[in-house]
């Protein structure tokens, strides 16, 4: 099994070009890349710590001040999570489908869909009705006849009065009476004792009121927990975590069945074209990985890796959550679901169980206390919605610090493009000298130092540089970059 002790291996492909954007559709999308033949959980970390995101093995960083719509790095602090209205609503749902098998909108149609009724009786009385011109003897008759039922109450009868205003009335009654017989010592001595239970009371209401709202606050675990707290549910909800890289005996066991899920969703959601939804594009973009398993004493049962939650509804795969645990965080990377199912807002849904999952995970490993969204892109509308999960906070670009994304989204109002972090703060994981860059030559590990000793010929100081500045301190010291001989 491999360690993180054992170094990983990438190969930088510098800019390239400028392609077509899939948020705006314009071709002003730009980007670094390298393909990682192998990482280590925490270099992958610390890549997406600098802004990287894999897609299957490649690795990508957009070049922020170049590219059409700035991809920001979001990560949400899942141990302090706050459900809002939204997210609220959805898991509702859920457990109203899984408990009782309704599902929104199902429960009633509107009336003008129920089938009309011959025009006769009541509806041909009234058509006939309004020919009458003698309308004071209709308006006579309506004031004499009895209501109809469901018409609501009786007009000439006195408005029925609730017991509890009856009541109150009697008591102030004798009350009246009572002061009336007292002396006026005695009166104000009784309406000083009564204003005094009067803010008691009050004041043992308020409290009473905060205590119930506070102990009525449910949490996310208490709402996911609750169809396996019912006595009987209409519909089974499973979420099943197998390891993909390397393939565990679950995954294959589930592989087809995966695939054709994802299939059907890029087809209805994403438009593709069958050839470029097939079992070969999902095994690289989705399944794929150079993540290397990882396990430590102490540390959680699965390991660290990459992985996909199936979620299983009555022994069907509806959805699958592509993950990464790392060791601060645990990092989604795509998410795909059966179309039949998208009343279900899966979208939301597998986020929140994503969520839940951190929480749990960090009852065994106290650092790992982060979930990773991807990308947040200010200038998308459809991808603003990140910033709804809180607290959040967005990657400055330029010092790879972390601020809250309340702070970041006015200037990001002004421009696309914008810096963080005060003008002082400075990039510390950038600096590093070329010579100390770790290198992979001819099946040796050494410094670039040594690599340019050894190859005369070696052009490629502003690359490696680039490279270095990109990956950051960290990584350049510990990854190895390949170098052709």
């Amino acid at each position: 099994m491999a360690t993180d002790g054992e170094p990983g291996i990438v190969e930088y492909y510098g800019s390239g070009g400028a392609h077509r954007c899939g948020y705006c559709g314009n071709n002003g999308n730009c980007s670094h890349g390298m393909w990682s033949h192998s990482l280590t959980v925490q270099d992958y970390q610390d890549l997406i710590d600098r802004g990287w995101r894999r897609s299957g093995k490649y690795c990508y960083k957009p070049t922020m001040n170049k590219t059409c719509c700035p991809h920001y790095t979001i990560k949400m602090e899942a141990l302090n999570f706050k459900l809002n209205k939204s997210h609220k609503k959805i898991l509702k749902q859920m457990n109203k489908y899984l408990i009782h098998g309704s599902v929104k909108g199902e429960a009633s149609k509107p009336s003008e869909d129920k089938p009309k009724s011959d025009v006769s009786g009541a509806e041909k009385t009234a058509e006939d009705s309004s020919n009458i011109k003698n309308t004071d003897v209709m308006d006579s008759h309506a004031a004499k006849a009895p209501p109809k039922p469901g018409s609501g109450a009786d007009p000439n009868k006195p408005p029925m009065r609730k017991a509890k205003d009856i009541r109150l009335e009697k008591k102030k009654s004798r009350e009246l009476i009572k002061l009336q017989s007292m002396t006026k010592e005695e009166a104000m001595a009784a309406q000083e004792l009564a204003k005094g239970l009067d803010r008691e009371a009050s004041t043992m209401s308020s409290v009473s009121v905060c205590s119930t709202q506070k102990n009525e606050a449910k949490t996310l675990a208490d709402y996911l927990s609750e169809p396996d707290k019912a006595e009987k549910c209409a519909h089974k909800l499973e979420v099943r975590l197998v390891r993909t890289a390397p393939q565990s005996k679950e995954f294959k066991n589930s592989e087809k069945e995966s695939a054709e899920v994802f299939k059907k969703y890029q087809m209805k959601v994403h438009k593709d074209q069958p050839y470029e939804c097939d079992r070969n594009q999902w095994l690289d973009f989705l399944v794929h990985s150079p993540l290397k398993e990882m396990t430590k004493k102490g540390g959680i049962p699965m390991g660290y890796g990459s992985f996909h939650q199936h979620y299983v509804l009555d022994g069907k795969i509806i959805a699958v959550g592509v993950i990464d645990i790392l060791p601060y965080c645990v990092s989604s990377v795509y998410l795909y679901y059966h179309p039949d199912y998208d009343f279900l807002s899966l979208g939301t849904y597998t986020a929140l169980r994503e969520i839940a999952f951190v929480q749990e995970l960090n009852k065994k490993a106290p650092d790992l206390i982060y979930y990773y969204m991807g990308y947040y892109i200010h200038s998308c509308p459809k991808m603003k919605y990140k910033g709804q999960y809180f607290p959040s906070f967005l990657l400055c670009p330029e010092t790879y610090t972390w601020l809250p994304i309340a702070e970041c989204t006015p200037k990001l109002d002004v421009n696309k493009y914008s810096r963080f972090a005060a003008e002082e703060v400075e990039d510390e994981g950038g600096k590093l000298e070329i010579n100390n860059v770790l290198v992979l030559f001819c099946r040796q590990i050494m410094t670039y130092e040594i690599y340019k000793a050894l190859n005369a010929r070696a052009r490629d100081a502003k690359e490696v540089l680039e490279y270095a500045l990109l990956v950051g301190k960290k990584c350049a010291q510990r990854m190895l970059l390949f170098r052709k001989s």
